[in-house]
This record gives C-alpha cells, structure tokens and sequence, in this order.
C-alpha cells in the first residue's frame, strides 16, 4: 500500500482504526501500535469521548484538567490507563510528548489560550496535531500556522448523568489544516460514525446555532410547560405523545410545513386567552413575553396579522 503521509492510515474493519506512524515500520510492526493521544478536559463531552475513541484504537497516554479529580475520575474509566493531572502539569514539563493527537475538550474559552500554551509554552512539537470538538470555535483559534490541527464536531447532547450514546448514529463534522490531517480526522471519525461531513468553520456555526435552536431552546421549553404543569399539579409526562409526534413530523416534512397551534392559523381569540392565562400564574408571568415573542415570529413566518 502507497504510503503518502506520516500519518496515512488504514481501516482493516470497521470500529478498528490502524496508523502508520513511522516510516520503515511494516505494516505488521505498526498493527502492533496504538494510535497515542492526550486528553485535555474531563466535562461532559470527554467523559463520553474518551471511552469511545478508545474502543475504536486510540490509546490515550494522558489525561489533563482544569480539576485533578475529574481527571483522575475520567482516567480511571479507561482501559488505556493513562496518566492524569492538573493543567499546572503544563507549566512544569509534565506534558506527554510522546502522542500523534492532543484533544482540547475544554470550555470554548479556554481554547485559544490552551492551544497557545501547547504550541510555545510547553513546545509542542510542530508535527503534533491539535484538536478541538468545538462546534463553536472556528480552526483558526489552533493556530494552524503553528503546526496541523483539525476539528472533529459530535453533533449531539452529552451529560455525564446519561447512558453513553450511541455514536454510530451521531453526525460527526470535521475540518483540517491540511489534506494529511484532514484524511487522518476523517478515518477517525468514520470508525466511529456512519454520518460524516467535511464542514468549514462557518458552516459548522450554523450547524451548531441549529443545534441551540433544535436542541436548547426547544429543552427550554419544555422547561416552561414543566415549570407551568408543576404549579398546577399536572403530570409532565401527558406531554410525551405530543413530543414525540412533533419529532416525527418534523423529520419527515419541513416543519414549518406541519407547524400547528393557534399562532400559525391566526387564532387572535385563544392566543388572547392564553396571554391572560400567563398573566394570571404566578410562573406564567415570567414566560409572557417568550409567549408573545414566539406567536409573533410564527405568525410572521406564516405571513398571518392578527
């Protein structure tokens, strides 16, 4: 097999993930290696991240937070059993050189700063690749002038208190600084998933501003009728039939095509109703004007006036 890049890889079968990661090693000699990565972050997404890369070939050599004992909690889970520490490792040479793939799956903030250190406060070599899981942050807060770095985006919810998701079913976007990274993100991601896209920076912002309007705002309002339900002792799970319809629906049409409810069909009397139902709850208060603000945009969208 032509070998091109240092990194070139090789998928014998899926959810198994093998690396040429030095040239003159046979295929055979590098079979026998894992793919070596550091872990920067211990929150949400890397108590997920780190166990499924895992089962996939990654051999995680480190495992750094902010917080020692999400580190060493998150360490502890893993079968590599990787070394694990502070961020204060990184100011005293404590950082493992040794690895092909350093995942910051830190707070968006935090990662500007944190791939600067990496690349000259602890030298990181110029062949290391940078990785971010930020569907926020464009590829240039790594710093790709520095050396390779990429993005590889989970489109997905993650909460330590959830069951491990399935990651199969999970689209997975990615981008590169370069073809040889790109090409190593994108063997990566396909052990792991059979939704792969190749997203720009900007394209992957409104994915991800998509992702607030589908997933964050809509939880908030379920929140509101939770919020609304328990003040007048009504069972929130009444609402799980509607929910799951509406999901439906909205997969198989463009949903604004099956929107529904009084706003989209201009029902100026229950939308008056149930303003003055908001005003009458002492909860409901505080959501009138999400209320009014929501009939408005869909009344707009639907092109009604009432």
């Amino acid at each position: 097999m032509e070998q091109h890049s240092k990194f070139r890889s090789v998928m014998d079968e899926p959810g198994q993930f093998d690396f040429y990661l030095v040239p003159g090693l046979s295929l055979e000699e590098q079979r026998e290696r894992k793919l070596r990565a550091v872990l920067i972050g211990a929150g949400n997404v890397a108590f997920h991240l780190a166990p499924a890369l895992e089962r996939v070939g990654i051999c995680w050599v480190q495992v750094l937070s902010r917080n020692a004992e999400n580190a060493g909690a998150l360490a502890a889970r893993l079968r590599s059993k990787p070394a694990w520490g502070g961020l204060e490792v990184l100011e005293k040479d404590g950082l493992d050189m040794s690895a092909q793939l350093y995942f910051l799956a830190v707070r968006d903030e935090a990662v500007p700063a944190l791939a600067s250190c990496l690349r000259e406060q602890a030298a990181l070599p110029q062949d290391r690749i940078l990785v971010h899981v930020s569907g926020a942050l464009p590829l240039e807060v790594l710093k790709p002038d520095s050396g390779p770095c990429g993005v590889l985006y989970f489109l997905q919810t993650f909460s330590k208190s959830a069951p491990c998701p399935d990651f199969s079913r999970i689209p997975v976007c990615i981008e590169a600084s370069d073809s040889p990274t790109l090409e190593c993100l994108e063997r990566l991601a396909r052990s792991l998933s059979g939704k792969v896209r190749v997203l720009d920076s900007r394209q992957r912002s409104f994915l991800h501003l998509g992702g607030v309007f589908a997933c964050n705002y809509v939880n908030f309002m379920y929140t509101v009728a939770y919020d609304l339900f328990r003040e007048q002792g009504i069972d929130f799970s009444l609402l799980a039939p509607l929910m799951e319809e509406t999901l439906r629906k909205a997969e198989a049409n463009p949903p604004f095509a099956v929107q529904t409810g009084p706003a989209a069909r201009g029902d100026a009397a229950v939308l008056a109703r149930q303003e003055a139902l908001l005003a009458s709850s002492e909860t409901g208060r505080a959501y009138l004007e999400v209320y009014r603000l929501l009939a408005k945009a869909v009344q707009e969208r639907a092109g009604k006036k009432i």
